[in-house]
């Protein structure tokens, strides 16, 4: 058990970092640490697919490279293009908290569609959840000094709303897909959801650069101040991506269910710890509060969700 625990909480280090690279990588914009990540991750992809994978690639059907393709682009691309410009406009900490949401989002649908849970049951975290946000919200837009910055600041939480939409759309489409194919080897299906990722990233570059959205035309890759963003190209595209993965599997096969779902929580926490870390500071009273209520919620309707289930 203790071992599926330290490996769901090292899946979400590994996924907290992706909040923290857009910071990390001046004068390079989020556009390019996006670009950086998944041209590693649809790279690696490949490599994985051909060395391991080859026989599982004959048996795959047209429908199943399209759906996994456009997985792959909408599931993973899309959705960090959004979180990295949402963490440049706002900073990690908001965009972190709403995208930890996504646990509490996804019992609701499930509850729709399945009616596992009353109500009622939900609305103590959900008011946990909307008091933390509003917590945090409320700090942000007071610290925000001009009407620029509240702009920017508001434009990074409809950005991270946005995202976190996204995901769920990926989350939901995804298991839908892996429901009509039960005998897909699981690493051969991340494998194609990753290169369409590295695919779909090839396919916005030219426009993103035409937009103006890179800085690499003009810093180039072979100077020194590029080297922060090959490293967290490189540590997004296999930490975040691979080695979570690997990792959450790990303890989703060694723990209940209820207890896997709680520790996706990790994620937020680990990208709050190395946003702070980063601005070198510590959280506000406001955002600690917020913080907690919202994790707290989260926990709370997640674990009367399944255990009803």
């Amino acid at each position: 058990m203790w071992i599926g625990i330290a490996a769901g909480l090292g899946a979400g280090a590994m996924w907290g970092l992706s909040f923290i690279a857009p910071l990390a990588v001046a004068p390079y914009t989020a556009f390019d640490v996006t670009a950086g990540r998944y041209v590693v991750f649809g790279l690696s992809s490949a490599v994985i697919l051909l060395a391991a994978r080859r026989a599982v690639l004959r048996e795959l059907s047209a429908a199943d490279w399209r759906v996994a393709l456009w997985l792959g682009l909408l599931g993973y691309v899309v959705y960090y293009l959004l979180v990295a410009f949402a963490v440049q406009l706002a900073g990690a900490a908001l965009p972190a908290l709403v995208v930890g949401c996504l646990p509490i989002l996804l019992a609701i649908y499930a509850n729709i569609r399945e009616k596992a849970i009353a109500w009622r049951a939900l609305l103590a975290p959900l008011a946990a959840i909307a008091a933390g946000l509003a917590l945090v919200n409320l700090e942000a837009a007071l610290q925000a000094p001009t009407i620029d910055s509240r702009l920017a600041l508001a434009a990074g939480l409809a950005l991270a709303i946005a995202a976190t939409l996204v995901w769920m759309w990926y989350a939901i489409v995804n298991a839908d897909a892996l429901k009509r194919r039960p005998r897909m080897d699981a690493v051969a299906w991340a494998g194609l959801t990753g290169l369409g990722a590295g695919a779909g990233m090839v396919l916005l570059g030219l426009p993103g650069v035409a937009l103006g959205m890179s800085e690499i035309p003009t810093h180039g890759l072979l100077r020194t101040e590029a080297i922060p963003l090959i490293v967290w190209s490189l540590a997004t595209g296999l930490l975040s991506s691979w080695f979570a993965t690997y990792l959450w599997s790990l303890a989703a096969q060694r723990l209940p269910l209820a207890l896997s779902a709680q520790l996706i929580v990790s994620e937020t926490l680990f990208a709050l710890l190395f946003g702070f870390i980063h601005a070198q500071r510590w959280p506000s009273a406001f955002e600690a509060a917020g913080a907690l209520l919202l994790v707290a919620g989260v926990m709370l309707g997640t674990y009367r969700f399944y255990r009803a289930r």
